[in-house]
Formats: C-alpha cells, structure tokens, sequence
C-alpha cells in the first residue's frame, strides 16, 4: 500500500470481477457490487536496507470499502484505510494509510476486459522513510478462460507510471506487473484460488528491481449474491524483505 509495500491484495481485486456470475439477475440500480475487505500485512526489511544495519519492520491493520458504478463500462471505486505500526532499530510509532482508487473498466466480452486504474495513497509516520505519499496510473488488460474440467484460468498485464513523495526520494519509475491465477472449482459453493505475480521496476525510488508475489485465496459461494474469501499472500526473491505476508477476509456482494 505504500511505495514500499504496493500490496498484494490488487491481484484478486482485480481478477475477482472479470466475470459475473450468469444465474445472478443484474438490477438497473446504477450500483452493480459492494466490496468490504479486511487485512493484515507485515513487512520485515534485513539489515542491507538501512545504512544504519537495523531491523525495520511495517504492519498494517486495514480495511477497504469499495463499491461498483453502471454495467459495462464500469467504474470501481475502493477505499482502503489502514492503522499501521512502524518498528526501525527497536523504535515504535504508529501511523495510518488510507487512499482513493478509481478504476474504469469495459469488458470487451466475458473472457477479456482492460482498464486504466488511477489512485493515490498517503502513509503517516515519524519516520522518514515510512512518511509519504504514491500517485499512480496504469493501464491493465486481464483475460479469463472457460471453464473446462473443473477449472480455468486467469491473468493479468499491468503497466503502471508511480509518483512517490517523501524525504527519501521523489523519482518516479516505471512498474510492470504479470499476473496469473488458477480456479479450481471444488464444489459449487467453494473455488480454490492459487495465483502469482511477477513484478519489475525501473528507476532507484523501489529498493528492489524485481519480486515475486504468490499466495491462496479460498473463495466460497461464488455463484451466489454475496460470496467471501480468505486469502494469504507473500513476497519472495526480495533483495531487502526478508519477510512478507499478508492475512484477508474479502466480501463482495452483487446487486
């Protein structure tokens, strides 16, 4: 969520609206989905980051509001506020992360639809490095295949323009994202969720060129009205993150 930490809950965000269940009726309401998420994310950085060697770590306690505007094209709209602790050498402060994304899509048809995702985000803290805003802009293009043997695919392409701000560094970069996830559908009322996402930047504003995240999001109910999910996710082959996981209980309901 931050320009250290640019989340890993995005992947199923973004995949998890490609398709709309066929049996659920879509009302004329000019609101299509409401979105209700909870997170918890810890980062720990070794002790190459810091010129000092010191131990830094980042939690997050967060909650995202969101919600879905006309048929198609749409807009989706997320509001994601977070209490955040902050540890550097033994040293605590507490702080907060909110922001606004906004996201217009257009389904080309059921398998295919692109988008141009426009957000901003401010981190609140006493430290330096942790204090800071990120605008950003990127055009993404996600594909969905049918279903066939009890399951399917699907991935995403993203490329995103990112302006960080704060006392450690202003430069913007460049940030290419590929993303791809499998379902497999257990049961009508359950769906198993593995997905992975390879990350590459350009510029000096991220401590890392290059990452990986991967994770598991178990899906249930998703033919039905409301559907809920719970999902774990880490970051891996990170120069500086030692250890990164994130915990959620995403919501969705269609109207």
């Amino acid at each position: 969520m931050s320009g250290y930490y640019l989340g890993f809950r995005s992947l199923s965000e973004g995949m998890r609206n490609l398709r709309r269940p066929k049996d659920i009726p879509v009302s004329n309401d000019l609101m299509k989905n409401l979105y209700l998420d909870f997170l918890y994310a810890k980062q720990e950085f070794n002790e190459d980051w810091l010129p000092s060697g010191e131990i830094a770590e980042h939690e997050l306690y967060g909650i995202t509001l969101g919600f879905t505007l006309g048929d198609n094209p749409n807009l989706d709209i997320r509001i994601p506020i977070a209490a955040a602790d902050f540890d550097v050498g033994g040293l605590d402060d507490t702080g907060a992360v909110m922001g606004i994304e906004f996201f217009p899509n257009y389904r080309i048809n059921q398998y295919v639809a692109w988008g141009v995702k426009v957000a901003y985000t401010e981190s609140f803290s006493d430290f330096p490095v942790f204090d800071e805003s990120m605008s950003s802009a990127a055009f993404m293009v996600s594909a969905e295949s049918s279903e066939a043997y009890g399951m399917n695919w699907s991935g995403r392409l993203s490329i995103g323009r990112y302006f960080p701000s704060n006392d450690i560094n202003d430069d913007a970069f460049w940030l290419y994202r590929a993303s791809l996830g499998l379902h497999y559908h257990l049961h009508k009322n359950f769906t198993l969720f593995p997905f992975m996402r390879y990350n590459i930047s350009t510029g000096e504003s991220l401590i890392d060129s290059s990452w990986v995240d991967i994770g598991t999001e178990f899906i249930f109910m998703p033919n039905s009205p409301w559907n809920f999910s719970l999902g774990i996710a880490g970051v891996g082959h990170h120069n500086y993150i030692e250890h990164g996981l994130e915990f959620y209980f995403a919501s969705q309901r269609h109207f």
